[in-house]
């Protein structure tokens, strides 16, 4: 069994990645930085035909509901702004290179739905308690377990005995994790995050998704991020195993004021629509990989 020191040397080292989240994170950079013109973003996208054309597939859905036929890269820009634009270049990214085939152990399907749910939800959540709403928001809850992709792309092994593991014994997904691994999908999606470069309240999200009161850069977006698990969780009709036992951390609750029981059902209520409208009419990891 390899040791957590060695599982995070192997994490720090995975190189044969595709060359598309390199691409994106440029992307993000560039709309980070005020500088940056939207010719200047669009000529980067429009270089590569493969991401131009899931973009400008992806603006065209019912999600973003403009009238007019978006056909060009520019226009995208200017009609779906930076921050929209980001959120779409990432969700490509990721899921192009950390998919693998479904099998009895990790439905990809499933797995890209709950991500996409817990984005669209995180972002409609921080809405509704008055967070400043940017794309880090819909971002962070898209790729919070990447981790689970990491292990069952590059730990194939370990993730079937992990899974293995919480069927037969029991045990929860976390704790079969530290059993096999010593370490949880969390910790080894944070060293990702941080391989890859990402902002540091997106690498903490990752890293305290579960436990929400270890975080100190951005504990509301982390509590948002988690909260939107704990709800995508319950909306979701296929079985999430990695989040099996996820309930709602006390702490994430009081940081964003969400302790009355009635309010929580009143956005499970909400957010349920979300999750069956807006979300399956628009960024089903069909539309975008086939699946």
């Amino acid at each position: 069994m390899m040791t957590p020191e060695q599982i995070r040397e192997k994490v720090k080292t995975i190189i044969q990645l595709p060359a598309l989240p390199s691409l994106a994170f440029e992307v993000v950079e560039m709309v980070d930085d005020p500088k940056t013109s939207a010719a200047q973003l669009g000529k980067l996208i429009a270089a590569d035909q493969a991401l131009a054309g899931k973009v400008l597939k992806i603006a065209n859905s019912p999600f973003y509901g403009f009238p007019k036929k978006i056909s060009t890269i520019d226009f995208a820009i200017i009609v779906l702004g930076f921050d929209a634009l980001k959120e779409i270049v990432i969700s490509i990214a990721l899921v192009s290179s950390l998919q693998k085939k479904a099998d009895g152990y990790f439905n990809t399907k499933t797995f890209w739905d709950h991500s996409i749910s817990t984005g669209v939800i995180a972002r409609r959540l921080a809405r509704d308690i008055g967070y400043r709403v940017t794309g880090e928001v819909f971002v962070a809850g898209l790729i919070h377990d990447m981790g689970i992709s990491i292990l069952n792309k590059y730990f194939n092994p370990e993730f079937r005995r992990i899974v293995d593991i919480t069927r037969e014994m029991g045990l929860s997904f976390a704790e079969a994790e530290e059993s096999v691994l010593g370490v949880t999908h969390a910790e080894i999606g944070g060293w990702l995050g941080e391989r890859w470069n990402l902002p540091d309240q997106l690498v903490e999200t990752i890293r305290f998704h579960h436990t929400p009161e270890k975080a100190e850069a951005n504990k509301k977006l982390v509590s948002i991020v988690h909260c939107a698990d704990v709800f995508a969780k319950q909306l979701m009709t296929e079985k999430v195993e990695y989040d099996s036992d996820l309930t709602f951390n006390e702490e994430a609750l009081n940081t964003l004021q969400l302790n009355d029981q009635n309010l929580i059902q009143e956005y499970l209520f909400q957010y349920s629509d979300v999750v069956n409208s807006d979300l399956r009419e628009s960024l089903m990891v069909s539309n975008l990989v086939g699946l």
